[in-house]
């Protein structure tokens, strides 16, 4: 399994799409715009027109951090109690609000994975410098983001 964060929109996007990607880099004040898991050659993922779902992938354009083998078969079992999952637009006033909105049954992206690597449903706001932190794990060797 694979941390997938892609820094730019996907090819096929839309100007509103193009702008969606800029706005929530400037907001998170990060590099990342989107994220899912990568199992196999299927990235899963959600987006505000599917929601939860899969797709084929193709690494062009993705920053990827290798999770290990070991949570393949729990994101898969993840996957399928939720797939169809409707988007997550009410955790995202979380970011321009100062409290935190939740909906258990709703993902943005960044959510679900976060869902994936930890197997604990999200309770603040989940960024993808968090998520980051939890896939590379600090080391003298490795201090992240120090």
């Amino acid at each position: 399994m694979m941390l997938a964060l892609r820094r730019t929109p996907a090819a096929s996007a839309n100007w509103l799409d193009k702008l969606a990607c800029w706005a929530i880099k400037a907001r998170l004040v990060s590099s990342y715009c989107h994220g899912g898991i990568v199992v196999g050659n299927t990235l899963y993922h959600t987006t505000a027109n599917s929601g939860l779902c899969r797709s084929s992938f193709d690494p062009v354009k993705w920053d990827l951090f290798d999770l290990g083998p070991a949570q393949d078969a729990a994101a898969l079992a993840l996957f399928d109690k939720h797939q169809g999952a409707a988007y997550d637009w009410i955790s995202l006033l979380a970011f321009v609000l100062p409290w935190r909105f939740s909906d258990a049954r709703r993902f943005y992206c960044f959510e679900w994975a976060l869902l994936c690597m930890t197997g604990v449903y999200p309770q603040g706001r989940v960024t993808p410098e968090a998520l980051l932190l939890s896939a590379v794990p600090a080391t003298p060797e490795n201090p992240v983001f120090s």
